[in-house]
């Protein structure tokens, strides 16, 4: 290992050294501001395209954008031509306009979100400058934690919640740094409140509100009532929210009670009609956090020690409003059901704290402690690969599943990983080969490179060993598409389809909702359910997409030319047999005539 891991150390210190000449302002000695953001941009736009669309949630949240683009309906939203009116539109809007701009394709479906990502780096990094923090290294932070990275490889509304919370805590913290009590900052505040409420809903207004009050309690200070613009700010906010809402309601009757009473109080309380089918438990969304913020989250103590010797104001209050963000959201979630990648808004408040720990005028032995943990963490993976090869060397394979998901509607965020067929655990040795050795390699060199007082080099070899991990886990992803898209399956139904055909789904919607991205029919259900579409087919208009098995055998023995996509152990109670169109992994694509 020490011949490969020295060359190793020669190519990224002589890479880092030239980013680091890139990076730095001689004055000061600060991190330059648009290396992060092209880091950022070259990780999040490069891996905008060549994936399928994600079976469940970004085959729902694709699909309202997509008619909004082809019809022009931008006030109530639609999937599988039935009402989805769960969530705000914001995410719709921004993925139309894209549609509209690149046409109807996976790299436009991803660009909204890869953009967003990069102007949440901004907001951070702005944060951070603006008390004194360390805006380089708050960027790297929050571009390429583990969470950030995986939370969003796929289109959901999360991303537009934490860019807007970001934004709205900006804003605050350059309010509360300043002793006129600014109208600007004050009115970007409300304008963020808006866009949280409009792409998440009311949680867009109890995350920064409540850090704003617990963050005042804590300084046990109250704010002037005319220095918080109260009336410009709400009617800000009112003009930007209360249209669609009442547009929303003239268009489809009823939808402010669910929407607000169904969708965000009982939901919250775990009282509503439709009941939560998933949620990690607690003690497991708490133990997940610190592998979300990895590997950055060794550096979060050293935040505590910076903070009790700092003497400036603008520190102290960045390190508050950081703590009190993380104790909101996580305390938001601690009393609701919750997936792992509900702690995504708190993780930029995390990367605010990485700054104050940067921030150090002096050598910070908490800092080294920290790379000292990479470095071990590191070496662990490392002999935890080599014996993991040896035992695959002599035939040995990780427990799999033949069948594929059992039950996409109750899974989790990561669930499915335990039901990979062995064919997806082969092709991701590869890739998991790849990473494991850099990981060891990069972390060593960090920590060789900090103990030298290369401080921005160690710190830009940590954000080097995360891009190359972001690559393989690309890379990764694309291996698993049979496995969590319906991609192949929708691409075969459009090259064979004609007007009038029909495309049924045994088992639930959810399994292959993408299909509705890449081919013309609307999808019928049998043998199982459309969870998410059930409040969307009370109304009186909507199509009749869920089938007895009656209907679905008089249908496939009809006229009427039928596509079936059904697991494969299945396949032999239809009847007549049909024309296999398409087989893969686990399931199988039939055609009746």
């Amino acid at each position: 290992m020490g011949i490969v891991q020295l060359d190793l150390y020669f190519v990224f210190r002589r890479g880092v050294g030239i980013l680091t000449g890139v990076m730095s302002l001689q004055a000061g000695g600060k991190m330059y501001v648009w290396l992060p953001l092209i880091l950022a941009a070259v990780t999040y736009l490069g891996a905008t395209t060549s994936r399928g669309v994600i079976d469940y949630d970004e085959g729902y949240y694709a699909q309202p954008a997509v008619r909004m683009a082809e019809r022009g309906d931008w006030v109530t939203p639609y999937a599988n031509d039935v009402r989805f009116l769960e969530k705000p539109p914001l995410l719709y809007w921004v993925t139309a306009a894209s549609f509209k701009t690149f046409g109807v394709r996976e790299f436009a479906l991803r660009l909204p979100t890869a953009l967003a990502v990069i102007a949440l780096v901004i907001a951070v990094m702005s944060a951070a400058s603006l008390a004194a923090g360390s805006p380089g290294i708050a960027g790297l932070c929050t571009a390429f934690s583990v969470g950030t990275y995986l939370f969003t490889r796929e289109t959901l509304h999360d991303v537009w919640l934490v860019l807007f919370l970001a934004i709205a805590m900006t804003a605050f913290l350059k309010w509360r740094l300043d002793a006129s009590g600014p109208l600007g900052p004050a009115l970007l505040f409300y304008a963020a409140l808006a866009g949280g409420m409009m792409c998440k809903g009311l949680i867009g207004i109890a995350f920064p509100v409540g850090i704003v009050v617990l963050f005042f309690l804590w300084e046990r200070k109250i704010p002037e009532w005319r220095s918080l613009h109260l009336l410009p700010g709400v009617l800000l906010f009112l003009a930007l929210t209360v249209p669609w809402h009442w547009l929303a309601e003239i268009h489809n009757e009823g939808f402010l009670e669910f929407f607000f009473v169904e969708e965000q109080f009982l939901r919250f309380l775990g009282r509503r009609d439709l009941p939560v089918l998933w949620s990690v438990s607690l003690v497991t969304f708490l133990a997940l956090v610190p592998l979300w913020f990895f590997p950055w989250i060794v550096f979060v103590p050293a935040a505590f020690v910076s903070a009790r010797k700092t003497d400036s104001g603008e520190t102290r209050a960045l390190f508050r409003l950081a703590i009190v963000w993380i104790v909101v959201v996580l305390g938001f979630f601690s009393f609701s059901a919750r997936l792992e990648h509900y702690v995504f808004p708190a993780l930029p408040a995390f990367s605010l704290l990485v700054a104050v720990a940067f921030t150090r005028k002096e050598e910070s032995r908490a800092i080294l402690l920290g790379y000292r943990v990479l470095a071990a963490l590191g070496m662990l993976a490392l002999i935890f690969g080599i014996i993991a090869g040896f035992w695959l060397a002599m035939g040995n394979m990780p427990p799999s599943s033949d069948m594929g998901p059992s039950n996409r509607i109750a899974e989790n965020d990561f669930s499915i990983m335990a039901e990979m067929p062995p064919e997806i655990i082969r092709g991701l040795i590869a890739p998991a080969a790849v990473t494991i050795p850099v990981l060891a390699a990069g972390f060593w060199i960090a920590l060789k490179l900090e103990k030298r007082r290369r401080h921005q080099s160690a710190a830009l070899a940590v954000a080097a060993v995360m891009m190359l991990t972001c690559a393989t886990t690309h890379w990764s992803l694309n291996i698993c598409e049979d496995l969590i898209s319906s991609k192949k399956f929708g691409q075969a139904v459009a090259m064979q389809s004609r007007p009038g055909d029909r495309l049924v789904v045994v088992g639930d919607y959810e399994s292959a909702n993408s299909l509705n991205f890449y081919q013309p029919l609307r999808v019928e259900v049998v043998d199982g359910t459309a969870y998410a579409l059930l409040p969307g087919l009370k109304y009186s208009d909507a199509p009749k997409i869920l089938l007895s098995h009656d209907e679905f055998i008089s249908a496939w023995q009809s006229t009427e030319r039928v596509f079936a996509l059904l697991p494969e152990e299945r396949a032999g109670e239809l009847t007549p047999g049909g024309v296999p169109v398409l087989r893969v992994l686990h399931r199988i694509l039939v055609r009746n005539h």
